[in-house]
């Protein structure tokens, strides 16, 4: 397949191309598609992103997922890698907790089921399957500007798609996720996470000696509705 693709997707706009552990030589041979450039905020800008994308790719516990169109740019991708050793999550110190730390899909090519297919393949791996994959939304990093929503739309735009994948909501005191009420903390448990490694997680959720909130964790869907707290 073109690009070395795993995958396609026909869409309005043409074939869309799914790589899978794209290497950086890869990244640096493609454009980024215009509209691109939030994977840390927005503004963001689009070389920086790319040089990100191509360090990432280097990084042989890192699966990098593109998005590429027939002609040959970078229109979406999800970052999957280790916690950065900066975040609570990396204390656990075991290669088995991963985190989709970007997803993004350009401006002009969003509503085409791209970011769905990209997860899709990502998490079908089953490499996964022994994973805990951990997900963080922070409203500073939105596109509110891009897409007019609100960030309580925007949230849940991301939570519903999270859920998708499998991706269930986790209570948290982690001071940047609390930061914000409209951030959140999901994680997806494959099927063959073993205990220990479930309870090591559990236990990252709180800091020691903090009483954990009850009922994690919780289904997407009940916080979306509202029914007890988010």
């Amino acid at each position: 397949m073109k690009f070395g693709a795993v995958d396609y997707l026909d869409t309005p706009k043409g074939r869309v191309w799914f790589v899978r552990k794209a290497s950086p030589e890869l990244i640096r041979s493609l454009d980024l598609e215009e509209g691109m450039g939030l994977f840390a905020s927005p503004h963001y800008p689009p070389i920086r992103e790319k040089k990100t994308l191509e360090r990432i790719a280097a990084n042989p516990a890192a699966d990098v997922i593109l998005a590429i169109s027939d002609r040959g740019s970078i229109v979406g991708f999800v970052v999957i890698a280790p916690p950065s050793p900066a975040e609570r999550w990396s204390k656990l110190g075991d290669p088995r907790l991963i985190e989709a730390m970007a997803i993004e899909v350009s401006k002009s090519w969003r509503s085409m089921g791209i970011a769905d297919k990209i997860m899709e393949l990502c998490l079908a791996d089953p490499f996964f399957d022994d994973k805990i994959v951990i997900c963080t939304g922070y409203s500073w990093h939105w596109d509110l500007e891009g897409t007019g929503l609100g960030k309580r739309e925007y949230r849940d735009m991301l939570l519903k798609y999270l859920e998708k994948a499998g991706f269930l909501y986790y209570p948290t005191d982690e001071p940047n996720v609390n930061l914000d009420p409209d951030n959140f903390f999901t994680a997806r448990i494959g099927p063959r996470v073993d205990e220990d490694l479930k309870e090591s997680f559990m236990g990252l959720l709180f800091r020691e000696g903090a009483k954990p909130k009850a009922g994690i964790p919780r289904p997407i869907r009940e916080v979306l509705s509202g029914t007890g707290a988010a």
